[in-house]
């Protein structure tokens, strides 16, 4: 065994992950805002592979946001808490050299799943372009990585010779929109990605189990088989689900709308989890490989309705 691999863990993959399990449980963290207290974060892990989650994702600050430490908390889960991390990857702001450098410090680092990404504007600036020489979408960050993983690297002087150059071995995951409000690009965009190299897939916030199942059945005649994870949230109130809805251009069915209290009681966290667990049951009987809890700040809630799918898959 080399010495960089008894340092520096490889991950497991998360489509071999997925091809093992029937249906897996998986959430997604948010680095805290630069200057929070650090600790904060590795408690929520802790909470959350604790009461079920199998494997995490850690997302990417966007430009502007203020959230550095992606790496080190993917590196974190993997390696402290024995759990396989995703690792957002923001590429709007990027050339692809530095992509390729970035890329690198993951592959040493063991980080082995990368949701490869564009990255959304900072908030309030819908007039902001990429970085000049950068991706403008996310399919050509997936091909860089998979030229990679191929071997293959950007040219540049005094550099190794192709044929000394060592494969990469990641793990490509997209982001897909089965709600996107441009109903002709839901497809054209997630296939795009696909055939650049994206193995898995993992959903916008969907709050509709029928729209994912609608997609999916689009996916399937035209060909499209790789893995696709249903990514939604807890929600507690009527104004939190409008808000949602309104910020990511998706769809709340009525009768959950309905279901929703008009502000939060004693019992809302409990009342969540009964409407979460009752969704991820529809999600799983119409084929979804798992669920992805997008936990934000609701970590006690996140943790329950964890703890209460590992119970039900136990029982």
């Amino acid at each position: 065994m080399s010495p960089l691999r008894q340092i520096f863990r490889a991950d497991s993959k998360l489509t071999d992950i997925l091809a093992a399990q029937r249906f897996t449980l998986s959430a997604e963290v948010i680095p805290p805002r630069n200057g929070a207290q650090q600790a904060s974060v590795f408690s929520q892990i802790q909470a959350l592979t604790e009461n079920g989650a199998q494997f995490l994702a850690v997302t990417k600050g966007a430009g502007g946001s203020l959230r550095g430490g992606s790496l080190p908390i993917a590196q974190a889960v993997k390696e402290r808490f024995n759990a396989p991390c995703i690792a957002h990857f923001t590429c709007r702001d990027l050339t692809p050299h530095d992509v390729e450098n970035q890329l690198m410090d993951h592959h040493y680092f063991g980080i082995r799943n990368i949701l490869a990404l564009r990255g959304d504007p900072p908030d309030g600036n819908s007039t902001w372009n990429p970085r000049e020489g950068s991706y403008q979408y996310a399919y050509q960050l997936i091909e860089q990585i998979r030229s990679l993983n191929e071997g293959r690297y950007l040219d540049r002087q005094g550099g190794p010779s192709s044929d000394s150059q060592t494969q990469t071995d990641f793990c490509i995951g997209a982001a897909v929109y089965p709600e996107h409000p441009h109903e002709g690009e839901r497809l054209k965009f997630f296939k795009l990605k696909v055939q650049a190299g994206a193995e898995y897939a993992i959903t916008q916030m969907l709050f509709d189990p029928d729209a994912y199942a609608r997609f999916m059945d689009l996916c399937a005649k035209n060909g499209i088989a790789v893995p696709v994870l249903p990514g939604t949230r807890l929600l507690k109130t009527q104004a939190q689900a409008l808000r949602v809805a309104k910020k990511f251009e998706v769809s709340i069915p009525q009768a959950l709308l309905n279901e929703l209290d008009s502000e939060e009681t004693p019992d809302s966290v409990a009342r969540s989890v009964e409407r979460f667990l009752r969704m991820t049951e529809r999600f799983k009987q119409l084929g979804a490989p798992g669920i992805h809890l997008f936990v934000l700040s609701d970590t006690a809630g996140a943790s329950l309705a964890l703890k209460q799918l590992r119970e039900l898959a136990d029982g």
